[in-house]
């Protein structure tokens, strides 16, 4: 499309960086990031500690507990990337429908009903946690403009966007343990905060959203018929002198 980087661009331009801060979506998709990692990054990093406390085991032996969260991460992953591809839904909606099955695990978590539905729901709500990433860069990339734009724009979500890495962890202090009601409680309200944040990118990006959807369903009927869509995605989100 008009706005994928070229091959005969110059290495680096700053006047696209300048462009891409004064683009709203960047900072929207920073934040969508953001709010999530920090919601669900201490939770991660704790998982184990949390396993231990179930009193199923040792931190040493709660490795063997994670076993079954990885693989059921990898079924999530394959499952929601073979339906998000389709282009029959709107992309906005499989990460949403990851925040409604991790808040409602980390209802949980907050409710602590028993020893099993708090693990269950830790591997549940820890699978989709790990599905959001790959559902979402596609939709992040679609917005992407240019060489020097394109790379800058990932990279400042993809650093900027891990906030979560070091704020997560700092959510599940010691004096919440074992429960960690409080902690459960503050993620399940970030990851609640995300969700509106992408409801708000969801609008703003709405145009370019829908109009790869339309080419990707009729590049997938064009494929059956053996045959070819030349035509590409204009990113028109945003009028001239409003980025």
């Amino acid at each position: 499309p008009p706005n994928a980087p070229r091959a005969a661009e110059q290495d680096f331009d700053l006047g696209e960086i300048l462009s891409t801060l004064r683009d709203r979506r960047l900072w929207l998709f920073t934040l969508v990031w953001a709010t999530f990692t920090v919601g669900t990054s201490g939770v991660r990093f704790y998982q184990p500690t949390v396993i231990a406390n179930l009193g199923f085991t040792t931190i040493a032996r709660a490795q063997l507990l994670n076993l079954p969260i990885s693989l059921l991460s990898i079924l999530v992953i394959g499952a929601t990337g073979y339906f998000a591809d389709n282009g029959r839904l709107p992309r906005p909606v499989y990460p949403l429908g990851v925040f409604v099955v991790v808040m409602a695990c980390y209802g949980v978590l907050v409710a602590y009903p028993s020893n099993a539905a708090v693990y269950a729901a830790t591997m549940v709500g820890n699978a989709f946690t790990a599905a959001f990433f790959p559902l979402m860069w596609p939709w992040r990339v679609q917005t992407t403009s240019r060489a020097t734009g394109s790379a800058f724009s990932i990279g400042f979500v993809n650093s900027y966007g891990q906030i979560g890495g070091a704020v997560g962890p700092q959510i599940f202090r010691e004096a919440y343990a074992p429960r960690y009601k409080k902690s459960f409680a503050a993620a399940m309200g970030l990851v609640g905060a995300c969700a509106v944040v992408t409801l708000a990118t969801w609008w703003v990006t709405r145009g370019t959203e829908a109009e790869t959807r339309r080419l990707k369903r009729a590049r997938i009927e064009a494929d059956r018929k053996g045959l070819a869509v030349l035509n590409d995605v204009v990113d028109r989100d945003l009028r001239r002198g409003e980025v």
